[in-house]
């Protein structure tokens, strides 16, 4: 995959709000290849209507429409279905959110240090989740946990680092110096809003280290034998 390529694709679609055709005419990409990059990204009705009356041509004004239908009920869909869960799921246990991080950390955190418990993730949900999970749980406050982002240099650092600050509701005494990592030459990252780079959380203790790994151990365990 030519990253940069759909890099430029999808820039072009989300700042210049073009169509298929005019980034094929640019970049020379085949039209099977640009629907894949840009599945996620349909044209709204207010810039369709905008560029059929620019003297857009019918057969693509109709199929840009056809891809924002789609887009609208698969965004329907997922609504219903959220609903349905939240309503399963509204009710859950407590237990059930302690299981949840576990497996969390399980999954996507630091098992190796025996002082510190550290997660990086790219999702902001996933560190809030986690964040709070930490004090409902481990007894942690935010105001014990250090911060630290891994940024491209392609990105607006600053702005990340508001965008991270303000989202997971920490202090600028709180953050460890963000590391800027160098585009190699097969890596995509999206630019702009579709893109924060990856958020770490770190906390010291040892104590709460050995809590935490020895009640993933306990569950592992209690699995096992489980049925």
């Amino acid at each position: 995959m030519n990253s940069k390529l759909r890099q430029k694709a999808v820039d072009l679609r989300l700042k210049e709000e073009l169509s298929y055709s005019e980034i094929r005419r640019r970049l020379k990409v085949p039209k099977s290849t640009l629907s894949y990059w840009l599945r996620d990204f349909p044209l709204s009705e207010k810039k369709i209507l905008e560029l059929r009356r620019k003297g857009w041509l019918k057969g693509e004004a109709g199929r840009e429409k056809f891809r924002f239908a789609m887009r609208r009920k698969k965004e329907e869909k997922n609504k219903e279905a959220y609903r349905q869960q939240y309503e399963k799921l509204k009710y859950v246990s407590q237990d059930a959110f302690f299981a949840a991080g576990l497996m969390l950390y399980l999954a996507e955190g630091d098992k190796k240090a025996d002082s510190r418990i550290s997660l990086a993730n790219t999702d902001p949900e996933v560190i809030k989740f986690f964040i709070k999970w930490l004090a409902d749980f481990l007894g942690i406050v935010k105001e014990k946990i250090k911060v630290q982002l891994h940024l491209y240099e392609n990105m607006d650092i600053k702005n990340k680092e508001r965008f991270w600050r303000k989202e997971i509701g920490v202090g600028d005494s709180q953050l460890y110096k963000t590391q800027i990592r160098k585009l190699k030459k097969h890596s995509f990252t999206y630019s702009g809003s579709h893109n924060h780079g990856t958020c770490g959380i770190y906390v010291m203790g040892v104590d709460k280290k050995r809590e935490l790994m020895m009640a993933i151990k306990a569950f592992m365990d209690v699995y096992k034998n489980f049925g």
